[in-house]
This record gives C-alpha cells, sequence and structure tokens, in this order.
C-alpha cells in the first residue's frame, strides 16, 4: 500500500476526481466539487496537507485546510480545520485514519502549524481522543429558539460569562476572512451589525457574533439557531443537537475551552 503527503494546491487537484470518488464510495453520498474547490483550492489562507493512501485506487484520505484564529490579544494563530476524512470501506481495518492523520500531522509540525481542529462526530470521536490524542470538549449543542427565547438567553449571566471566559476566536470582522467564508457554494449568507447568518425557511443560522448582545440586531424569524456551550442551556427542550468539538497541539499547547464555538469555524454550516 502506498501512501503519500501533498502540500500544493496544483497537485492536490490533480486527485480532486479519484477524493470525490472516493467520498461517494465511503459515504453513498456526493461530495460537491464546487464546495471542494472552496475548501481546498479558493482558501486565501494557504495550502492544504492531504495525506492519501492507494491500494489499486484511492482508499484513504485524511487532510486538513488552514483556518486562521486570533487572540483576543491580537496573536494570529497558525491553526487548521480537519475535515473529509475518510476510509473505503474493503479497507477499513488497516489502521489508515491513525497513519494519514500522524503522516499529515508531522508535516504541519515541520512546517510550524500552531494546531490542528476540527468537528468529530459520535463515530469519529473516540479515533481523534484515543488514537490521535486530540481533546474532545464534552458536546456543545445547536439550540433552536424564538425570538422570546433568544432575548432571554440573550440577558443571561451564564453566556456574558461564558463568552468572556473565550481566549480565541474566528474573526469574521476580518474581510479576508468573512468574504471566503461566507462565499461557500450553495449558500447565501448575509453580515451586517457584526453578525453573519443565514437564513432558510424563515429561520436564521447564527453563524457569528462578535458579542451575545450583537444578536438584538438580527432580523425577525420564526427560529434562531446558535451554537452555544451546553452548560449555560438551563432548558433542554431547546435542543436540537448535539456538535463536538476539539484539537491537537502542535507546536503549540491547544485547549479547546479557550475557543468561542460558532457556526463559522466548522465546514458544514
Amino acid at each position: 500500500m502506498k501512501t503519500i503527503i501533498i502540500k500544493e494546491k496544483s497537485e492536490l487537484l490533480g486527485y480532486k476526481k479519484e477524493i470525490i470518488n472516493l467520498f461517494r464510495e465511503a459515504y453513498d453520498q456526493d461530495l460537491s466539487s464546487d464546495i471542494w474547490d472552496w475548501a481546498y483550492i479558493n482558501n486565501p489562507f494557504g495550502s492544504p496537507y492531504a495525506a492519501l493512501a492507494f491500494d489499486d485506487g484511492l482508499v484513504a484520505h485524511y487532510a486538513v485546510i488552514p483556518y486562521p484564529l486570533i487572540e483576543k490579544s491580537g496573536a494570529k494563530r497558525k491553526s487548521f480545520l480537519s475535515m473529509t476524512t475518510m476510509v473505503a470501506k474493503t479497507h477499513r481495518k488497516y489502521g489508515l485514519f491513525t497513519k494519514l492523520a500522524n503522516l499529515t500531522y508531522d508535516e504541519l509540525k515541520k512546517d510550524d502549524a500552531d494546531f490542528v481542529m476540527g468537528f468529530p462526530n459520535q463515530m469519529s470521536a473516540p479515533g481523534f481522543r484515543k488514537k490521535l490524542e486530540w481533546e474532545v470538549l464534552e458536546p456543545d449543542v445547536v439550540v433552536s429558539v424564538n425570538r422570546n427565547q433568544l432575548e432571554e438567553l440573550i440577558n443571561l449571566d451564564s453566556f456574558a460569562q461564558c463568552e468572556e471566559s473565550f481566549q480565541m476566536f474566528a474573526n469574521l470582522s476580518d474581510s479576508e476572512l468573512r468574504d471566503w467564508r461566507l462565499s461557500k457554494p450553495g449558500v447565501k449568507y448575509s453580515w451586517h451589525d457584526s453578525i453573519a447568518y443565514k437564513e432558510y425557511n424563515g429561520q436564521i443560522d447564527v453563524m457569528f457574533y462578535e458579542s451575545p448582545r450583537d444578536l438584538k440586531n438580527l432580523p425577525l424569524a420564526s427560529a434562531y439557531n446558535i451554537l452555544l456551550p451546553s452548560d449555560i442551556i438551563i432548558d433542554k427542550s431547546i435542543i436540537s443537537f448535539d456538535y463536538m468539538f476539539g484539537g491537537l497541539g502542535l507546536n503549540t499547547d491547544f485547549d479547546p475551552n479557550r475557543v468561542r464555538r460558532q457556526m463559522c469555524i466548522s465546514d458544514v454550516f
């Protein structure tokens, strides 16, 4: 079995068709060609890192894309987002997930990356924890609230205190990051009053806000969907689903508790 590591966009493009085909084989669904280009090729913050394994064709893929976070102090972090991990159904007992991830991390360390982060699901989280030594937090939650419930959330002391505790975040107030993140194909986002959001079926997904009080500036909607730490939620009936976050320090220590987890960091929303 052959493995390679790719750090150049032009080289990765040569494997695009095989990667999209592997995704379909691994997950029984299609990976959008336009979204792949957006994440891996049109990303303005540098090149992705992708480790590929071949056994009479592509059978496994692990990759990260550059996604800069910023400290409250203003220091920029060379951070990367793990995404589109996949192994062919015929090759899931060979440790390829761990092997390819570690190959990727070795290259990132050589190139002075600070940390890698991501949103593992319930099935992959144990592997990230045990095999890759990620620190994965207890799940955050996506809540769905009406306007009155939104106002109640905004006024929670625990919400304000939680926001104050975060020391690192994705700064969509920076136009370069905002322009790229909100250009994800197939989605129409809005930006005003320091808030990024998307509307669908009368609901709003809150992608980014600078401060909880900014949420008051959202337009009227039937529901507002927000990613929040679970420990500030008293009324569990407003929880739509869990959403995990974690990561691994490479050349710097990484504590995922320090990161303000918002929908804009995930490639899913």
